[in-house]
């Protein structure tokens, strides 16, 4: 059951990532953890992602902004390293909770986490966006949330966006699945359900890129916020009860 459930997540949310540009791999995240416990989900996640991201950034590769990428990538490692220093030296219950609060905050109030600056941030800043991405998606998972808005400020069109931050998150993923083998998770022990994910997410990435521009944000913002609303709820709930 729980590898079925990871496919059909992954394709789902795979197309909605495709489609906005973000947000799929918040609820694919959520989704797993509630089967496993944080620090397991969150570098299974990253795998699955991986491949996600790197179906998509293919196929807008020509829409790819590199000097944002550049910038943002010079930090992701050693920031991943301290991330994930910290997630495994937390209780997992502990994990849970933040991850179920960091998740509501998405949902519910996310102009918390949007870049207020216009088009005026400078290249060079993207280096701390970067450091903050490593560190964001070892600790509770999912970076792209955060730092998207500064990706947003700096790319000309919508689809320019989604395909740079396509990139970005394959960076992201991969300095993540580095970092938590360095603490020794193994990626040989769920290779099963990561194929299956992978499965998912690149067929989802093919129908969701036709899909970019056809969709109606508003539809989408409200499907995003029922399900993270339910998935968090009830991970809060197997932290505390």
């Amino acid at each position: 059951m729980f590898v079925v459930i990871v496919g059909v997540t992954a394709l789902l949310t795979s197309i909605l990532s495709a489609v906005a540009g973000l947000g799929g791999g918040v609820i694919l995240l959520i989704a797993i953890a509630q089967f496993v416990a944080p620090t397991t989900a969150i570098p299974i996640q990253g795998a699955i992602q991986l491949a996600s991201n790197s179906s998509r950034a293919w196929f807008l590769r020509d829409d790819v902004a590199w000097p944002p990428v550049g910038w943002s990538s010079l930090l992701l490692l050693p920031a991943s390293l301290l991330g994930v220093a910290v997630a495994t030296s937390l209780p997992e219950d502990a994990i849970r909770v933040v991850l179920a609060a960091f998740v509501l905050v998405l949902a519910w109030r996310p102009t918390i986490l949007r870049w207020r600056g216009g088009r005026s941030l400078p290249p060079p800043a993207l280096v701390g966006v970067g450091g903050l991405s490593g560190f964001v998606n070892t600790t509770v998972g999912a970076s792209g949330p955060v730092t998207s808005p500064f990706f947003r400020a700096v790319t000309a069109t919508h689809v320019a966006f989604v395909a740079t931050a396509a990139v970005t998150q394959v960076l992201a993923h991969t300095a993540k699945l580095i970092a938590f083998t360095a603490e020794g998770w193994r990626i040989g022990d769920h290779l099963g359900v990561i194929a299956i994910g992978v499965a998912g997410v690149v067929v989802g990435s093919r129908i969701g890129t036709h899909l970019v521009g056809r969709m109606p944000e508003r539809t989408l913002a409200t499907l995003f916020q029922v399900v993270l609303t339910a998935l968090a709820l009830r991970l809060l709930a197997t932290a505390i009860l």
